[in-house]
């Protein structure tokens, strides 16, 4: 069971993984730089979400080696950072200027996606306080959450962001 617990946690530490790449544009709620069109939003969006599965790698090595009845606290940092990487990614993918036609299905996968990197967040904070119990809960939690984000980029044609976060 703690085991599960801990690769839970360290499966929502790599779910995490939002997504790293250009930052030259202004958001898909903004009105700033070039309107891109479908092709090249997600041409730069799988570029985004590939170099945060790479910065997303060192983490997953490390919880991955963790030994079995790890203290959870042990795991937190690692959340830490994996968050750090995906609200940094998160930030890149929503500031591309969204296609104005897919404005609507692209502002539902973001929202879909800051409400998994929210509850990653209270998955790190019941990491960093030892809370298995809470852990457990926000981990099975992120489940549905990384479903609904993975299925919103699916659905717009993303490729390789459905389990970046």
């Amino acid at each position: 069971m703690y085991r599960t617990c801990v690769a839970l946690v360290g499966a929502a530490a790599l779910a995490v993984a939002g997504c790293g790449g250009d930052d030259d544009e202004k958001g898909s709620g903004s009105s700033g730089g070039a309107t891109l069109t479908k092709a090249q939003f997600i041409s730069k969006a799988t570029t985004i979400c590939r170099d945060t599965k790479k910065a997303q790698l060192p983490f997953n090595d490390e919880v991955n080696s963790l030994p079995d009845r790890t203290d959870i606290k042990r795991v937190a940092p690692l959340l830490v950072g994996a968050l750090g990487e995906s609200r940094k990614g998160f930030d890149k993918l929503s500031a591309l200027p969204a296609p104005k036609q897919d404005k609507a299905l692209l502002d539902a996968y973001l929202a879909a996606a800051e409400r998994l990197l929210d509850a990653l967040e209270d998955l790190a904070n019941a990491a960093k306080e030892s809370n298995r119990p809470a852990g457990a809960k926000v981990a099975r939690e992120t489940q549905a959450l990384t479903a609904d984000a993975s299925v919103k980029a699916q659905d717009y044609g993303l490729k390789g962001c459905g389990d970046v976060f």
